[in-house]
């Protein structure tokens, strides 16, 4: 497996699987929304860049953030090669909310199966309630959990000989769920609101090959931490109130970049 980073994605390839095998990662900014109803209407205007490479060494990627911005994660398989994708956000499963531990309990369901699933607009909490990403605050003092967010993603190919079956799909069936695949890749679906499938799991256990699954992780920064490590601010612009009125949110005080007090000088 080879892990590729660049200014727009963490890609994932599978050389010995052949050049079909590729998974890109992508995280795209949109604003914030305490009402996670809002979420099919928002809409994407960036690609929110990576730097390569982190600080505390167990990441691939840095990738910082206004606190104006939350953003969603997009995978993309460009030739509709099936994989298996668990995500963790700081040692806990998005889909589930329990543990992470990289390897799919295909009982619980606690993973996505790209390109049926495209984005993931939410992660859960420890056994609790979903939320957007976002970065960690600025307006607390420095701890653990203001140095970053782990994003943690173990990805498992869809094993040679039933991607080889699968490829050559026959247009003309009705049930070429290939078919219903692509023309959704094409549609750019959405995220979702909820990080479970809709569909539930289309493939079984035995069609993924866990011997060749292979992680990596990206460690979400706010700007005073980039500002930190680089000595400057993210390159892209923040989300301003403009912003948000012209999605019809509200703007809280708290997506401002300037240090709250809590009590008048």
């Amino acid at each position: 497996m080879t892990l590729i980073t660049d200014r727009r994605a963490l890609t994932f390839a599978f050389p010995d699987l052949g050049s079909d095998a590729r998974l890109h990662v992508t995280f795209r900014r949109t604003p914030r929304t305490a009402d996670l109803d809002d979420l099919p209407r928002l809409t994407s205007d960036t690609t929110l860049p990576l730097a390569q490479g982190s600080p505390t060494g167990d990441a691939d990627a840095v990738l910082p953030m206004w606190q104006s911005e939350a953003m969603w994660i997009d995978f993309s398989s460009p030739h509709l090669h099936p994989f298996l994708v668990m995500i963790g956000v700081d040692g806990v499963n998005a889909i589930t909310g329990t543990p992470f531990t990289g390897e799919p309990d295909f009982d619980a369901d606690d993973y996505i199966e790209v390109p049926t699933q495209q984005a993931l607009a939410t992660h859960r909490r420890p056994y609790g309630d979903l939320r957007q990403f976002v970065p960690p605050s600025v307006h607390v003092g420095p701890d653990a959990a203001s140095q970053g967010h782990l994003l943690q993603f173990t990805v498992t190919p869809m094993r040679a000989e039933a991607w080889a079956r699968r490829r050559h799909h026959a247009a003309d069936r009705p049930d070429c769920v290939l078919c219903d695949i692509s023309r959704a890749e094409r549609m750019r679906a959405v995220p979702r609101a909820t990080p479970s499938r809709v569909l539930g799991p289309l493939e079984s256990p035995d069609t993924w090959q866990p011997s060749l699954s292979r992680s990596g992780a990206v460690l979400v920064v706010n700007s005073a931490t980039w500002r930190e490590l680089t000595g400057g601010s993210p390159r892209h612009h923040p989300l301003t109130s403009t912003d948000y009125d012209a999605h019809r949110l509200r703007w809280h005080p708290t997506y401002s970049e300037t240090p709250m007090l809590s009590s008048p000088i």
